[in-house]
């Protein structure tokens, strides 16, 4: 009896809740990890299970089959380690993960790619020029040649390689391998800012349709309790307590919730569509409300030197600094060696001499009397003032967009806070009118009223929260933050 008493308990302690799906098969919701914990309890008992059935209830012999795993923290200890990380590891939803597969396909960021890979191979082109120049140049033809006093008809095939180093060249060739090096930073930062601007595009989509959606909601809940109105009214209108002006005033307020309804409803298919057309039909997820409050910039001196737009604008500078020449880089000459080589020669007839091997070293000045080489260099001088001119409006204008976002995100707040406290409170005022009215103590005029301010006041704090995420957005992208705000680790 106690034995059939603990199988009871047992199955009652592991079955599956009242709501659960009957037709299910007990394999199909009981793992393996699971029988093994449930073996022991068994064999505990020490008596078949078609017995044990028999000693249960009837509810619990039914629900016996449907073990579910709502109870199985309760056996983690016969869990392995690996299938316990398993059941709790976390997976992206919502924005980050919409991000992750639509950001590297995007055609801006494949672009900045592409120029990262232009600057590369710029940078290696420049570098090739710091080495020698390897070459093989073949001949072949006829001459008539006088050797003394006798002419001769003579036939040449000669194969000869060479090699040639540039030196010297007043240092051109180490500015252009420097500046083509911070040519790269600079595209890694353009990419970097692609990136940026593709996820905040698609952020602010997302928070508009996010918008949309609790509005249109709200909307719908509005449009059911005036429908709710208009059929209360009509009851007591029919009774005698309310008059037929009264009757259509709630009608007219039904349609204008309707109206109201439609319109969002018409807006956010419109966002919709827009944020599918952005995302190239990624989006497939149900939304997921985000916040970036987590996200705290300090000072703008310390968070604006990440600013990627000022990055760019930075790497572009150093590249065009790098390469100015001195005035004695100007003058400088420019010293080659040549390295030759004879590797096949089929002459005949043969010439008295020919050389098999020899090198030599050139150092040539090439002065334009025109003065091009001056104004190359006062060329390089005016790109290079312009390039620090842009750095300095770039961080002007990034620390005062930055310093003027601050005081403007803690108003949003402020009126987030505000709004949301106000929204509570008019909720209770709403059920406290609904008994009043019922009772003859509010008009219907009263009724319809707050429920169009309610309405009004969801509206507004949805719109401040948009405003919000936007303004933050930005803070976020002025400080080189966004893509780590967004989830995003790259």
């Amino acid at each position: 009896m106690r034995r059939a008493y603990f199988i009871s308990f047992a199955a009652a302690f592991l079955c599956v809740p009242a709501h659960a799906s009957a037709k299910q098969p007990a394999s199909a919701s009981l793992p393996a990890a699971h029988l093994l914990v449930l073996k022991p309890a068994l064999s505990i008992a020490s008596v078949p299970l078609d017995s044990a059935r028999e000693a249960m209830p009837p509810t619990s012999s039914a629900s016996l089959l449907n073990l579910n795993l709502s109870l199985a923290p309760n056996f983690a200890y016969a869990l392995p380690a690996q299938a316990s990380t398993e059941l709790t590891k976390p997976t992206a939803r919502g924005l980050p993960a919409l991000l992750a597969r639509v950001v590297p396909r995007d055609a801006q960021v494949k672009g900045a790619q592409a120029a990262l890979a232009g600057a590369q191979a710029r940078y290696r082109q420049a570098r090739s020029r710091m080495l020698p120049n390897l070459g093989v140049q073949a001949n072949k033809g006829q001459s008539s040649d006088l050797d003394g006093r006798l002419s001769v008809a003579r036939s040449t095939q000669q194969v000869e390689a060479n090699l040639r180093w540039n030196l010297y060249q007043g240092g051109t060739d180490y500015a252009e391998m420097a500046a083509s090096e911070s040519e790269i930073a600079a595209a890694e930062a353009e990419l970097k800012r692609a990136k940026e601007e593709v996820a905040a595009r698609m952020a602010e989509a997302y928070s508009d349709l996010l918008r949309l959606m609790h509005t249109k909601g709200s909307a719908a809940t509005r449009l059911a309790e005036v429908a709710q109105l208009v059929e209360q009214v009509a009851r007591q209108s029919e009774a005698g307590k309310l008059s037929e002006l009264d009757l259509q005033q709630a009608q007219n307020a039904e349609l204008d919730a309707e109206l109201a309804s439609s319109t969002l409803e018409s807006d956010y298919q419109s966002a919709l569509l827009r944020l599918r057309l952005l995302a190239s039909g990624e989006l497939s997820e149900e939304l997921v409300d985000f916040s970036l409050a987590h996200i705290q910039a300090s000072d703008s001196a310390g968070n604006t030197a990440r600013n990627t737009t000022l990055q760019v604008v930075q790497a572009k500078a150093a590249a065009a600094q790098l390469r100015v020449r001195s005035l004695t880089a100007t003058f400088a000459p420019k010293i080659d060696l040549n390295v030759r080589q004879l590797l096949n020669n089929h002459t005949t007839p043969p010439q008295s001499t020919q050389q098999q091997r020899g090198w030599s070293i050139g150092v040539s000045w090439d002065w334009p009397l025109g003065g091009e080489n001056f104004a190359r260099r006062d060329e390089t001088l005016s790109r290079a003032d312009q390039a620090q001119a842009e750095v300095e409006r770039a961080e002007l204008a990034a620390r005062a967009e930055f310093e003027s976002l601050t005081p403007h995100i803690a108003n949003l707040q402020r009126s987030l806070r505000n709004l949301s406290a106000q929204e509570d409170k008019m909720t209770q005022v709403l059920r406290a009118s609904g008994i009043q009215f019922e009772a003859g103590r509010r008009s219907l005029q009263q009724i319809i009223q707050g429920k169009d301010g309610y309405f009004n006041l969801q509206q507004r704090r949805q719109e401040q929260q948009h405003r919000l995420r936007l303004a933050q957005l930005r803070q976020l992208a002025l400080t080189g933050q966004l893509l780590e705000g967004l989830g995003l680790g790259f």
